[in-house]
């Protein structure tokens, strides 16, 4: 193919200086330039390979008068680049004193100024040098590239150091202006959640979604806990409903944030609304925290009762709901009850929870040294200390043996003792 190209353009030369030859002709013209007493006369001909000459010559001189200035250059950006694969390779090796040397030396390259300086701030992080920290920001701002990701960088500094309305001021005008980048949003959210302003960061989450700034597991997890303050800080019923509402489904069943609506509607005193929409939850996926947090709601105790009650045949040996048992009766003072449940929640597992709540039910009957004693246990048993067994109030023949725990099929349907 090469020599066939060759072969072309050998007759494409041969071509033009036929051309050139049949225009010339027996006349080759005649040029006569006159300057003062400079008179200069030659044929056309000879004038136009003179002149192509005299280009050449040009060119040759510009190449050989830049050559050492190019290899200069070309010996720079290859040194530069040389310096920030080094750097870079320290500060993955974890030796950021020196990974800091070479991502400076490789800044003094234009085109790698901007990522070199990034790699520079995140070796001065790691050596804990503060006021390196800054410097190096100063000069990332410098950069027109570099502006957006240096405001970033400075109000993650101060999140960290406790200054969050810091971090919003700095972060604001660039969400307004359009340029605020996944890495900024979270910064800005979590700026918002130490301000106690959840709820202004919500917007910003489809964001850290759309960026995939994190896995979806872990993103999952941190949009859990972010709408779960947001439902903790709402400062009445009408915005608890309001924020409920914006949530879809699948949030909704969340454990976390179940959870945090259901203890949020119980601080408001919120009754049977709330306690439906639990009900609903825990019909479609079981949640230990959140059967607390029901049993914790206001409204028509009797009612949630007879629905735990319900429930107890398809999750027996669940110590969170003999918990809730325990304390719906105690409301109710049906004080047999309640210690059947919560003498079983101990047995189930529950530890301090069960003691201290059946302190509650002593000292609501007037049995005050039963109650210190319960009391006692719940702080031996928060403080992993063995505590001492709960008595009953009325003993039974097995009062000693601790109650059986029952197995049950998916349809709520006993199943016999496995033999030992």
């Amino acid at each position: 193919m090469k020599a066939y190209r060759l072969l072309l353009a050998a007759l494409a030369l041969a071509l033009a200086a036929a051309l050139v030859a049949w225009a010339i002709g027996t006349d080759p013209g005649y040029v006569r330039i006159e300057r003062g007493r400079w008179i200069v006369e030659t044929s056309l001909t000879f004038a136009v390979i003179a002149t192509f000459v005299a280009v050449a010559l040009a060119l040759l001189v510009v190449w050989l008068v830049r050559w050492p200035l190019i290899a200069m250059l070309r010996r720079r950006r290859r040194e530069g680049r040389t310096h920030y694969v080094r750097g870079a390779l320290a500060l993955a090796e974890g030796r950021p004193q020196r990974a800091e040397h070479q991502l400076l030396r490789a800044s003094k390259l234009a085109t790698l100024r901007t990522p070199a300086l990034i790699g520079a701030h995140d070796a001065a992080r790691q050596r804990g040098d503060a006021a390196r920290e800054r410097e190096i920001l100063d000069r990332l701002s410098a950069q027109e590239d570099g502006v957006v990701i240096a405001t970033v960088r400075r109000a993650a500094a101060e999140l960290a150091s406790g200054r969050a309305g810091a971090a919003i001021e700095m972060l604001v005008p660039l969400d307004q202006s359009e340029r605020l980048p996944p890495a900024g949003a979270r910064v800005l959210v979590d700026a918002y959640a130490a301000r106690g302003r959840t709820r202004e960061a919500l917007p910003h989450l489809s964001r850290l979604r759309r960026g995939n700034v994190m896995s979806p597991a872990d993103y999952d997890r941190y949009e859990a806990a972010i709408l779960a303050r947001a439902l903790t800080e709402t400062s009445d019923a009408i915005n608890l409903r309001s924020l409920w509402a914006e949530l879809n489904r699948v949030q909704r069943r969340d454990p976390a944030i179940a959870t945090a609506y259901a203890e949020r509607a119980a601080q408001l005193k919120l009754g049977d609304e709330a306690a439906r929409e639990i009900e609903g939850i825990l019909a479609k996926q079981w949640s230990e925290p959140l059967v607390e947090a029901y049993a914790r709601l206001a409204g028509d105790a009797s009612a949630r009762l007879r629905w735990l009650e319900r429930e107890a045949a398809s999750h027996p040996n669940s110590a969170a709901l003999m918990l809730a048992l325990g304390r719906l009766c105690r409301e109710l003072s049906l004080w047999g009850k309640a210690e059947d449940a919560l003498q079983r929640a101990l047995a189930l597992g529950a530890g301090a929870r069960a003691f201290e709540e059946l302190g509650h039910l002593h000292a609501a009957q007037g049995l005050h040294e039963r109650a210190s004693r319960a009391y006692a246990s719940a702080f031996a048993a928060a403080r992993g200390e063995t505590p001492a067994p709960a008595p009953r109030l009325a003993p039974r023949p097995d009062a000693l043996a601790p109650p059986a725990l029952e197995e049950r099929d998916q349809h709520g349907v006993p199943r016999l003792p496995r033999p030992s």
